[in-house]
């Protein structure tokens, strides 16, 4: 079962941080959805488009650049998003481990052949 734990952020009343459980179960479309309704709503709220702000039209600005193909590296880096924690991702497209390294970007890699 994926959970989704939902608890109060700092940056105004209406703000949340989300905990995401998994326990190796692969995420569904629903999954993504409900996630993105629970950020683009907290994106609203600490940043509305009345006082001029881009709230969640910037976080949908890059998701968008992100679908058509433009590198995820960059658009993090042009959004100001790139979070300073590591982000592990592990690549299972093939069998074997070949080997484990570290990019550029701190984003620690596992290569399979």
């Amino acid at each position: 079962m994926v959970e989704f734990e939902i608890i109060k952020g700092r940056k105004s009343d209406r703000d949340f941080v989300i905990r995401v459980y998994s326990y190796g179960e692969v995420w569904t479309l629903e999954h993504i959805l409900r996630f993105l309704k629970i950020i683009f709503d907290s994106e609203k709220a600490n940043y509305p488009i009345e006082k001029g702000f881009r709230g969640a039209s910037l976080l949908l600005s890059a998701i968008i650049e992100v679908a058509f193909g433009r590198d995820v590296e960059l658009v993090l880096r042009d959004y100001k998003l790139k979070n300073r924690k590591k982000v592990k991702i592990i690549d299972k497209t093939v069998d074997e481990c070949k080997k484990r390294e570290n990019n550029e970007n701190g984003l620690e890699l596992w290569r399979f052949v």
